[in-house]
């Protein structure tokens, strides 16, 4: 479980650190708050400020109106629900007091961050952001995976396979060589493939063959 949680906090900063596009100085600042927030539960166990973060960063590109920001804070509050920090030595916490989202208990975190991970994948659909949906489905089927769920994760799986098949796509019409994803990474995705027992789950592993 641990080394899902890795990889989402290495995606977010991959995708975060690509991007070339002119923002303007409160969608900076608002990226920021993102990376910030990532940082405080993922390596300074702080979970309270980084919620206070991601909730802050949620209102602003509710706003603004930026609706690739908004999946973003999406995609981070999902990855921030299922994480160690919220798990660990604060699980007492969040069990009495709960998170900033009123809605959100400790014991339906991982369905929540179903939820908001599901919230951006509905609008990088929209935009055509296949990186970005690998990324997102691969981490729905992991979270589905956690519950039990494994037809779900399945589906998820598959749909991460699909989304890098189009992403890929996407990217050679503009000559943008990806990398592969490392050996290690790979053999992490083969075991869980072989833990959910069907066939159509090692899709994901189709277009990174060693």
């Amino acid at each position: 479980m641990q080394a899902f949680r890795v990889l989402c906090a290495c995606v977010l900063s991959v995708l975060w650190s690509g991007c070339a596009s002119v923002a303007t100085d409160v969608e900076v600042d608002t990226q920021a708050k993102l990376r910030e927030a990532v940082d405080l539960y993922a390596k300074q166990d702080r979970p309270v400020a980084a919620d206070k973060l991601i909730r802050e960063a949620v209102n602003t590109y509710l706003n603004s109106g930026d609706q690739l920001g908004l999946a973003d804070a999406y995609r981070t509050y999902g990855f921030f629900l299922r994480s160690q920090s919220v798990e660990g030595k604060w699980s007492k916490y969040y069990r009495e007091n709960g998170f900033l989202d009123r809605s959100v208990s400790f014991d339906t975190r991982y369905e929540k961050s179903i939820d908001y991970l599901e919230k951006a994948r509905a609008i990088f659909e929209r935009y055509g952001r296949f990186d970005a949906l690998t990324n997102v489905n691969l981490n729905i089927g992991f979270t589905y995976e956690v519950l039990g769920n494994l037809d779900a994760a399945c589906q998820a799986f598959d749909r991460s396979a699909g989304n890098n098949r189009d992403s890929l796509e996407q990217n050679a019409k503009v000559k943008v060589a990806l990398p592969k994803v490392s050996p290690p990474t790979r053999i992490f995705l083969l075991r869980t493939a072989n833990v959910l027992g069907a066939k159509r789950c090692t899709s994901v592993l189709a277009n990174n063959a060693v």
